[in-house]
């Protein structure tokens, strides 16, 4: 599943501490509406920016790796 045209699902979930903790890092559908709006809105516009791929890591977190 894709975020937006260059961000994956997998991309914007990820974490080496959800991991190794045994957390699940789902987020819930009004949070993967936000995290569609913001890859929209400031990921794509900074790629383009940059001319060029940018690295994001794990830009969703749920409340218990919060903690």
């Amino acid at each position: 599943m894709k975020i937006s045209k260059h961000i994956s699902y997998k991309e914007g979930v990820y974490s080496n501490t959800a991991t190794r903790r045994g957390i699940e890092n789902t987020p819930n559908e009004e949070q993967l509406t936000n995290m569609k709006l913001l890859a929209e809105k400031v990921f794509e516009p900074l790629r383009t920016w940059v001319d060029g791929p940018i690295k994001i890591n794990s830009f969703f977190r749920c409340p218990e790796l919060n903690k």
